[in-house]
This record gives C-alpha cells, structure tokens and sequence, in this order.
C-alpha cells in the first residue's frame, strides 16, 4: 500500500511539471505573439511598412487562425502598390487600390485614413491631368496638320510630325494611366491589328517602345507584325 502512494504522488508531481512547463510554453508563444503584434502596429504608424509586414509573418508562427493576420499583410502590400502608382503619377490605379485598402475590415485603420487622403489628392491630380489631355489632343490635332504639310518634304520629317504625343510623353510603362492605354487598345483594333493575348501591360511596353521610334503605337506595331508575316 505504500508503494502505491509512493507511486501516486510520483505520477502527481510528474503530472504537475508537465503541466506547469505546457503552461509557460503557452504564455511564453502568448508573449511573443502580442509583441510582434505590437510592433507592427508601431511600424504601420511609422510607415515601416516592411517591417510591418515582417514582424506579421513571424507572428504567424505563434497563432492557429491565421487569416486576419494575413489579410493585414495583403492591406499594406495594396497600401505599398497604391503608393507607387502615386510616384509614378498613375492616378486611376491609385484611386483603385487605396478604396480598397480602405475597405479592409478589421485591417489597419491608420491605412484607411492615408488611403482616403491619398484618393483625395490623386482626385486633384486626375482633374490637372485632364486638362493636359486636352491639350495633348490639340497637340496631336496640330501634329496631324503638320504631316499634311510636310508630305512633300523628306519621310523622315514627315514621320516626325506624325509622332503621337500621347506616345513621347511616357518612358516608364508604370507610369501610363488606364485611359492612354485603353485609347491604344481601341485604335489598334481600330487599326486591324493583332490583339491576341495582348494584355495593358504589353500595350504599356508598346508604347514606350513606339517612342523610341518616334511613331504612333499603330504604325509600330503594324510594321513590326508585317515583318513577322
């Protein structure tokens, strides 16, 4: 009978260490959790924003649910891309990305704020923006007037004059709005040019390259699919 009390509260105290220690791991991932947790709010505040998204990814390792952390990580990557279409002035996709930042539930509410800021500015921006377009299409009206005149003069001039400004004003794909490329889109079909697979992104690449030639995007790239037939 004593042995079996012996046993007894062997098996009790063993119980109670690995209690005791399952409970410590538990506080110790609880601990680590809340901080990383922490320091990404400060981050975000910071506008660390991958920091902010590291120390989420770390936290993952601490908690089963792991979708609201994720969702936080997508809200500062969409907040992160809407900041670049910013600087490269492509206010559209901008205006886009930042609503829906700020649609995040239970995301970051500081995100949401900056994002509503930004649509605010990115609103300015697209009416100056308009006013150059409309100038950009005198411009282009002139240059086709410049072309009728210059016929009788060298190719060469007459190609240059015939340049779409709306193509020589873009060097960076990034930085062509929406509207420019799907303008190009529709003068291409327009034009019975060959759109299979064609995605914005290409056209982006186009236009860019067509200024390097000095031409329009539909005389480029006829030219280049005539040489491909």
């Amino acid at each position: 009978m004593k042995k079996f009390f012996i046993f007894l509260g062997l098996l009790l105290i063993i119980a109670s260490g690995v209690y005791l220690y399952a409970n410590y791991l538990t506080r110790s991932r609880s601990d680590r959790f809340q901080q990383l947790q922490s320091q990404a709010r400060q981050d975000v505040t910071n506008a660390r924003y991958p920091e902010a998204k590291r120390a989420l990814t770390d936290s993952l390792d601490f908690v089963v649910k792991q979708a609201p952390i994720e969702k936080r990580i997508r809200q500062i990557s969409s907040f992160q891309l809407g900041l670049n279409f910013l600087r490269v002035q492509n206010y559209s996709d901008a205006i886009t990305t930042f609503q829906k930042v700020a649609s995040y539930r239970n995301g970051y509410q500081v995100l949401a704020d900056r994002s509503n800021d930004n649509i605010k500015q990115a609103n300015v921006a697209i009416d100056k923006q308009k006013a150059a377009a409309a100038a950009a299409e005198q411009a282009q009206k002139d240059a086709a007037a410049a072309v009728s005149s210059a016929a009788a003069s060298s190719e060469a001039a007459a190609k240059a004059a015939a340049a779409n400004i709306w193509t020589r004003q873009y060097t960076d794909p990034a930085s062509i709005p929406t509207v420019v490329v799907d303008q190009a889109r529709k003068n291409l079909q327009e034009a019975g040019a060959d759109m299979t697979g064609m995605s914005d992104e290409n056209i982006r690449k186009l236009i860019v390259a067509a200024a390097g030639k000095h031409e329009n995007i539909v005389t480029y790239v006829k030219e280049n699919q005539d040489k491909k037939k």
